[in-house]
């Protein structure tokens, strides 16, 4: 893993993790997926994204824990944070943007639509 990216993608689902990444880097982001959520606060101090996309359903740590971290911790606070989930329920969204998400995303999204939001933070 490199520690000077754009994008981080934290995704339990393998297909999920590859489109991102080939979606970014076609289109000029230098991004890095993470497929375990056990370690991703301690994974993010070390990279330093720019950005980090974030599913909310994974074994272990959920998004909305890993979230809840990130907006507690004052090195990561300012990271945005794009939720990209298949929870498509309000209460979904509204308990992720009471704990600081950027923005929410229901899967599937089109690949432009990703983008659109990539750039609104990069």
């Amino acid at each position: 893993m490199n520690p000077s990216i754009d994008v981080l993608v934290i995704d339990d689902n393998e297909l999920h993790l590859q489109y991102m990444k080939d979606l970014l880097t076609s289109h000029g982001y230098h991004s890095d997926i993470l497929p375990d959520s056990a370690q991703a606060i301690e994974i993010i101090m070390t990279m330093n994204p720019k950005l980090i996309i974030l599913d909310i359903m994974m074994p272990g740590m959920d998004g909305f824990t890993i979230l809840k971290r990130i907006r507690d911790n004052p090195k990561l606070k300012p990271i945005p944070v794009i939720i990209y989930t298949s929870k498509a329920y309000t209460v979904d969204q509204k308990k992720a943007m009471f704990l600081g998400a950027n923005s929410f995303l229901v899967k599937p999204v089109k690949g432009a639509v990703i983008i659109e939001e990539v750039k609104k933070y990069l």
